[in-house]
């Protein structure tokens, strides 16, 4: 992962290194160093880099004013400029340019050796990559190989992740146009931006990283409240990187009781996502807490169990319906929906009362179910239900 600038620049604080404009950009993400000493040199930015310039290739038909731009336009994080015998000063127009755009940029004199900031740059921000990549693998462990604690516990605990605390999993999932997904380096970014955020916003003790096209996020050790205030952040700044034609869905699941239980938060948490997908539930209810009796269903370890309930109550009807070209299951769903109502389910359906209480009547024949039967009839909802979840 990127690094901020900010901390970058705080592991070089005695190395004489002035910043004199673009103060408001120092959260900028660092993904690596460039030295751009021209303007053709700095299109082979990709983004993200924090520039070293020494002023060499500046004269007075290429201005140092014309190469800041060219490595802001190049969607830099900032740039340090090595003051001396080629460029003694920085122009004012530069420092206006700076502070106009919010891009951040210092001066280190000549007698500095900008080679050691660069090496220092460079080992802090592939460390925290590192550091990133094992938290998230561990994490991945934990979540898809649980029984195997050797993968996971020692790494999450060596970077002060206890396996005490308790975790809760966050999966996020990105519905977009027609045209495609978003692509992995979109996705990218868009873990590196949040992470940065976040951190920004002095949180501790989470991870977000990419898995199968989507966005997980672990959070440990917090409490309802907390996790709440996170979660919202978290969303207000995805809304704010990515284009409003993106769909975003959201599950939160459980706090778990400990590291070797983070996978089932993650069960309940894509599954969430999915009854969201399915329109199923509300946009506000994306917590586990906040789902009523999906709660319990979601609490099942054993999904064999769950399906077979689900394969006696409610597969008989869509398979009558697969091999007839009726509509029996879409009656029930209504019927049961409103509470048993057959003019309601009739209103509903666009169907006369007796053609409602014929099929009722079919139905009942076809399940050896009572409908008149409060407790069939929950039964019967638990399955469909259920539906929207195996």
């Amino acid at each position: 992962m990127a690094i901020e600038l900010n901390r970058l620049m705080n592991m070089v604080t005695g190395m004489n290194i002035t910043m004199i404009a673009g103060k408001k950009g120092l959260p900028n993400l660092v993904s690596w160093i460039h030295m751009v000493e021209t303007v053709e040199a700095s299109t082979f930015l990709s983004g993200g880099e924090i520039a070293f310039t020494t002023g060499i290739g500046t004269d007075e038909h290429r201005t140092v004013l014309s190469l800041i731009r060219s490595i802001w336009e190049h969607n830099a994080a900032g740039i340090i400029i090595n003051t001396g015998p080629y460029l003694p000063d920085v122009p004012a127009e530069v420092i206006d340019f700076g502070n106009e755009h919010d891009f951040p940029i210092f001066t280190v004199p000549w007698k500095i050796h900008i080679a050691e900031i660069m090496r220092i740059f460079c080992f802090a921000i592939t460390k925290s990559e590192q550091t990133s990549m094992e938290i998230a693998a561990a994490f991945k462990n934990a979540i898809f190989l649980p029984k195997q604690e050797e993968l996971y516990t020692l790494t999450l605990t060596r970077y002060g992740y206890q396996s005490s605390w308790c975790y809760n999993a966050c999966v996020m999932k990105f519905l977009t146009s027609p045209s495609g997904d978003l692509k992995p380096e979109q996705l990218e970014a868009l873990a590196a931006q949040l992470e940065n955020s976040m951190q920004h916003r002095k949180y501790t003790d989470f991870s977000i990283f990419i898995y199968d096209k989507e966005l997980l996020i672990i959070c440990g050790n917090y409490d309802e409240e907390k996790l709440r205030d996170f979660i919202a952040e978290l969303l207000r700044y995805t809304k704010m990187f990515l284009p409003k034609s993106v769909q975003i869905l959201s599950g939160i699941g459980k706090s778990t009781k400990s590291v070797r239980c983070i996978y089932k938060s993650y069960q309940q948490a894509e599954a969430i996502c999915r009854l969201r997908e399915n329109h199923i539930l509300e946009d506000q209810q994306f917590f586990y807490s906040d789902l009523g009796i999906y709660k319990l269903l979601m609490s099942v370890d054993d999904k064999d169990v769950l399906k077979e309930y689900y394969d006696k109550t409610i597969l008989p009807l869509k398979e009558y319906d697969a091999a007839n070209d009726s509509d029996l299951a879409k009656t029930l769903h209504s019927y049961l929906k409103h509470n048993g109502s057959v003019m309601e389910t009739a209103s509903e359906l666009y169907i006369h009362r007796n053609t409602v209480n014929y099929k009722l009547n079919r139905i009942e024949e076809l399940l050896h179910m009572d409908l008149s039967s409060l407790d069939t009839r929950s039964q019967l909802w638990i399955g469909y239900l259920l539906q929207d979840m195996i």
